[in-house]
């Protein structure tokens, strides 16, 4: 969800198509189950409402690509850093505190000031969107302290005003564990000492997490690209095995929606093609759109964060509007509803990530600046400069 929030040195074109793309295939799921019925609901779909069907199913399968990217992302650059003695657990934990916070927080706030304006100013129905979803408290200190550290999804349940950020404690739990994980992976000692330490550590995360079984493919996911990352960087696989990988993407895509195998086979088969196409430098480095695609991935994060509060709003301002919720066959005024969910979301998140996306770097460099001591004299009476003045930053 939330990769990085500046430009590589080298950066990849398709890495942001998959980012935005991700991020807009989790909004249009989460749009459409208001406002259609169900595919399987509607009398033979010609080939345009299939397509459209199938566009609009994709939000958990694009959640996997977010997994993917994340860990071709920070695992990699976190894989190089150990592997050339560079690690700084301080440092990495101050950037990736900034980069999931700077959204986090003003997400959770966002969200519960949406609600509060929306059941101020909506009449909304008992089973309305907003009403329905209504939790103005967190459930308790247990599980407010989960909200608030970012865990939930992972070490609890997702909050209800806004489930989607359940990814965000699974992401925020990897960034915890994997520096231990891969220290432990690289660590100059016997294999049977390396495997002993990582299973602890494994079993340590399993032990506070909500749900164990879902961890462990998300862990899988996110590490899976992180060696993506290692073999574009070492031996980058040619243009046709890219072109498989999204291949293969497409066909756990397609499987998943005419429900002919289980998701998790299709979740694997998803990791898998999008771990191989990024591994890939011809087409991960080819340009599609990359201004338009750079600027789309540039508050995919916060398009993520904060979109289904606003799809909740939205919603029950339809409906106040006496627009109908679901339609027996698909016709023009859910259509319309749609668009305008869509476009609100898409607005609202560019100019709540002008506030506090793009200043990640700030808050970040204001948190590294909080960790130097304080500051001594330039240079002692001989003349030669105090460690203090030699300490470098970045």
């Amino acid at each position: 969800m939330t990769g990085d929030s500046g430009k590589a040195a080298t950066h990849w074109p398709l890495l942001d198509f998959m980012r935005a793309n991700a991020a807009l295939l989790v909004v249009f799921a989460h749009s459409r189950a208001f406002y259609f019925l169900n595919v399987d609901q509607i009398d033979r779909p010609g080939p345009l409402l299939w397509l459209f069907y199938f566009i609009t199913d994709l939000g958990h399968q694009a959640v996997v690509i977010f997994f993917i990217l994340s860990g071709f992302l920070i695992g990699g650059s976190l894989t190089k850093s150990i592997r050339q003695g560079r690690f700084d657990l301080v440092r990495y934990l101050i950037a990736r505190f900034a980069r999931i916070y700077a959204v986090y927080f003003p997400a959770l706030i966002i969200t519960q000031l949406i609600f509060l304006f929306g059941l101020l100013v909506l009449n909304d129905p008992p089973e309305g969107p907003l009403t329905s979803h209504l939790q103005l408290d967190f459930g308790g200190v247990a599980q407010a302290i989960c909200f608030v550290s970012g865990l939930q999804g992972f070490s609890c349940r997702a909050w209800e005003q806004n489930p989607a950020l359940w990814s965000l404690g699974y992401e925020w739990a990897l960034y915890l564990f994997a520096p231990a994980i891969l220290l432990a992976i690289l660590w100059n000692a016997s294999r049977g000492l390396r495997l002993l330490t990582l299973v602890l550590i494994c079993a340590i995360a399993l032990t506070i997490c909500h749900y164990p079984k879902e961890a462990v493919f998300w862990f899988s996911a996110w590490f899976g690209g992180a060696l993506s990352r290692h073999v574009l960087q070492s031996r980058p696989l040619p243009l046709p095995a890219g072109v498989a990988g999204v291949a293969l993407i497409v066909a756990g895509m397609v499987l998943r929606h005419e429900r002919v195998a289980t998701e998790l086979e299709t979740d694997s088969m998803i990791a898998i093609g999008a771990a191989v196409a990024i591994a890939c430098r011809p087409l991960v480095s080819f340009p599609l759109a990359p201004r338009f695609f750079g600027w789309a991935a540039d508050f995919s994060y916060t398009l993520y964060a904060i979109h289904l509060p606003l799809v909740f709003f939205t919603v029950a301002a339809f409906q106040g509007a006496g627009f109908p919720r679901v339609n027996v066959a698909p016709a023009p005024a859910p259509f319309l509803e749609l668009g305008v969910t869509i476009a609100v979301c898409v607005l609202g998140a560019f100019l709540v990530s002008r506030v506090f996306e793009t200043r990640t770097g700030q808050i970040r460099s204001a948190l590294m600046n909080l960790r130097q001591p304080a500051a001594g004299p330039p240079e002692d009476q001989a003349g030669a400069k105090t460690p203090q003045a030699l300490e470098k930053t970045s």
